[in-house]
C-alpha cells in the first residue's frame, strides 16, 4: 500500500469511526465507497467487517448496561437467522433492482420521520422480529442491514444512549455471525488481517470522538443525525443501483 494510499484509507476509517462512536451504526456506510476503491472488493469489504467488529467488540463492554439486551433478542435472532435467506435471494433477484428499492423506501421512511411520523408498536416483540427479518435479509442481499433496525429504534422512541447501545449489540452478534461465512469464503486473508491491524488507531480514534460527540449532542439533534446517517444510506443504495457510485 502506497503512502497515498493509506492516508486515504486512514482519514476514511477515522470518519466513519466518528460516526459509528456517535451512532451506533454506520461504519461501512462510511468507509465501504473509500476502501472498496483503493483495495477493490475482495480485500476492502473483509477489512471492513473486521474494523466493524472490532469496533463492537470494544464499544460494547462499555454501553452493556444502556443495551436493552432481552428487549432486542427478537431482532439479534431473526437477524441473523435471515442473512442466508437473503444471500439465497441473490441467486435470484436482481441486486440493482433491489438496491434502487430499498433505498427508495429508505429515503421515504427516514424523511417521513425527519418530519414527525411515528407510530410505536404496542407488541414491540413481533415488531422487532420483522425489523430483524428485514435488516438480516438486507443484510444477506445487498449488505445494507442497518437502515430498517435503525428505522424501528426510532420509530420507538428509543433514547440516544439505549439506542445507539442496542445497535452496537445488535450489529456485534451479526459481525460475529458473518466472519465465519467470510472464513468459508477464504476471504480473511493475512493481507486483509495486517490491513486491518494497519487502521485500528484511527478506527479508536474515530470511535473515542463519536462517543465524546454523543453526550453534548441533545435527543432531537441525535434523532436528526442517525435519520440523516440512513439518508445517505438510501441515496447510495440507489446511486449504486444507477451505476453512479
Amino acid at each position: 500500500m502506497s503512502l497515498e494510499t493509506a492516508i486515504y484509507a486512514i482519514i476514511a476509517v477515522l470518519a466513519a469511526g466518528v460516526i459509528k462512536g456517535l451512532t451506533g451504526f454506520g461504519f461501512s456506510l462510511v468507509s465501504v465507497p473509500v476502501l472498496v476503491v483503493l483495495l477493490g472488493p475482495r480485500t476492502g469489504v473483509p477489512v471492513i467487517i473486521l474494523l466493524n467488529a472490532t469496533a463492537n467488540v470494544a464499544m460494547f463492554p462499555l454501553v452493556r448496561r444502556a443495551a436493552h439486551l432481552g428487549r432486542i433478542i427478537p431482532l439479534i435472532v431473526a437477524g441473523i437467522a435471515a442473512v442466508p435467506l437473503g444471500m439465497l435471494l441473490l441467486l435470484r433477484l436482481d441486486p440493482q433492482t433491489v438496491k434502487l428499492v430499498a433505498g427508495i423506501v429508505t429515503i421515504f421512511f427516514a424523511l417521513a420521520f425527519l418530519a414527525g411520523f411515528q407510530r410505536p408498536f404496542t407488541n414491540e416483540k413481533w415488531g422487532f422480529a420483522a425489523a430483524g427479518l428485514i435488516s438480516g435479509t438486507s443484510n444477506g442481499l445487498i449488505s445494507t442491514g442497518g437502515p430498517p433496525a435503525v428505522l424501528f429504534l426510532t420509530n420507538q422512541g428509543v433514547p440516544k444512549q439505549a439506542f445507539r447501545a442496542n445497535l452496537i449489540a445488535y450489529f456485534l452478534c451479526l459481525n460475529l455471525a458473518s466472519i465465519p461465512m467470510f472464513l468459508a469464503g477464504g476471504l480473511l486473508s493475512v493481507q486483509v488481517a495486517k490491513y486491518a491491524l494497519m487502521l485500528v488507531p484511527a478506527m479508536f480514534l474515530g470511535t473515542f470522538v463519536g462517543s465524546k460527540l454523543l453526550h453534548r449532542l441533545p435527543e432531537r439533534t441525535f434523532r436528526v443525525t442517525s435519520l440523516v446517517v440512513v439518508m445517505l444510506a438510501g441515496a447510495l443504495s440507489v446511486l449504486s443501483s444507477l451505476g453512479l457510485v
